[in-house]
């Protein structure tokens, strides 16, 4: 029998009421993840669970791969693949996930902090959209920022014309010196310290150990 609990819930009753209690600076994380039935089970009966990459969504495999580098590059674990974590999410935003996931559990974790590699919810998205990460300016507008920006992205796009191909073909085939300015933008994302306190934050881990786990909830229509 697993060390810890696992109950049965609605998605409203899975998360505690309260503050979530999330500290990124503590030296065990919480975290929070939803998975499979089948990848709980596979949980218990092994006592470890690994990522799929095989699940990973294609459209975004140039953002995965440069997020797995990082992992390989900054953790002292090595795997193929990420799990992914909440590592800070607001208690209503987790519910709506739950709603979202009707027969799958959600795991409570406690993971040490040197297996998890952090980076901010939403610049995480530049690296999805294969853009670059332009942070705004102390003292800046908006409108001085917007154009900045816009400035940023038709370099882009001209980079990769110039080189002979269109900006939707294959990040493999864009000029090696603009993928290496972009994925340089990118690392801001893994330092807490370049933003607020209030931000959502992701983790990303090589393996889930069962002891790692504090809680299961099977999640209820």
């Amino acid at each position: 029998m697993p060390a810890f609990p696992i109950t049965t819930a609605r998605p409203a009753d899975a998360v505690p009421k309260g503050r979530m209690g999330y500290d990124l600076a503590a030296e065990r994380l919480l975290l929070h993840t939803i998975q499979s039935e089948e990848a709980f089970e596979g949980l218990l009966s092994t006592g470890a669970l690994e990522p799929d990459p095989s699940r990973a969504e294609p459209l975004h495999a140039d953002a995965y791969g440069w997020m797995y580098r990082q992992m390989t590059a900054r953790l002292p674990t090595k795997g193929d693949g990420a799990l992914w974590f909440w590592a800070r999410i607001s208690r209503q935003d987790l519910v709506e996930l739950c709603k979202q996931s009707p027969g799958e559990v959600l795991l409570t974790c406690r993971v040490p902090r040197e297996r998890v590699l952090l980076s901010q919810f939403g610049d995480w998205h530049s690296t999805l959209n294969r853009s670059p990460l332009i942070i705004e300016l102390p003292g800046e507008s908006d409108e001085e920022y917007m154009a900045r920006l816009e400035c940023a992205f038709e370099d882009v796009d001209a980079r990769v014309r110039a080189a002979g191909v269109t900006p939707d073909a294959g990040y493999r085939h864009w000029p090696e010196d603009l993928r290496s300015e972009l994925e340089i933008s990118w690392e801001f994302i893994l330092d807490p310290g370049n933003y607020g306190r209030y931000d959502n934050w992701q983790a990303t881990a090589h393996c889930l150990y069962e002891d790692d786990v504090m809680a299961a909830v099977r999640l209820q229509d």
